[in-house]
């Protein structure tokens, strides 16, 4: 009996030292989790505020402007909007090529024209002594 109740000690002993471990761990996890969770709070009040901010730069912008000038502005932004060409598409992709296209036809001329100066007009010391006579 002597021998169980040693060993009925030692495993209970284990069993507390495990559950403090445990505890341990999970107090270190909920701490963990509450600076993430403090963190994330922190970020979104910034975004709001910022979003506020912004908010209160249009206001200031637009302040002092009449409907047709507010107008004006909105109409200009709308067409970019309207004329964007997200990248990767196929009206991009055209466009990248057309573009790649003009600029080659425009070095192409850039390149014959200056190997065309070099020949029409030279300099006086260049020019042979019998075609000057």
């Amino acid at each position: 009996p002597k021998v169980q109740e040693q060993i009925d000690a030692q495993v209970a002993r284990e069993l507390e030292e495990q559950m403090a471990r445990e505890d341990q761990r999970m107090s270190e996890q909920v701490a963990r989790d509450a600076e993430i969770a403090r963190i994330h709070a922190e970020v979104e009040l910034q975004i709001m505020i910022d979003g506020l901010d912004r908010s209160n730069e249009t206001v200031k912008d637009f302040r002092g402007m009449t409907f047709e000038e507010i107008e004006a502005k909105f109409t200009t932004v709308w067409k970019q909007i309207k004329n964007f060409i997200p990248m990767g598409s196929k009206e991009e992709a055209e466009r990248f090529k057309r573009k790649w296209i003009m600029f080659k036809q425009e070095s192409a001329k850039k390149l014959k024209t200056s190997k065309e100066v070099p020949e029409e007009v030279k300099s006086p010391d260049e020019v042979p002594e019998e075609k000057v006579k």
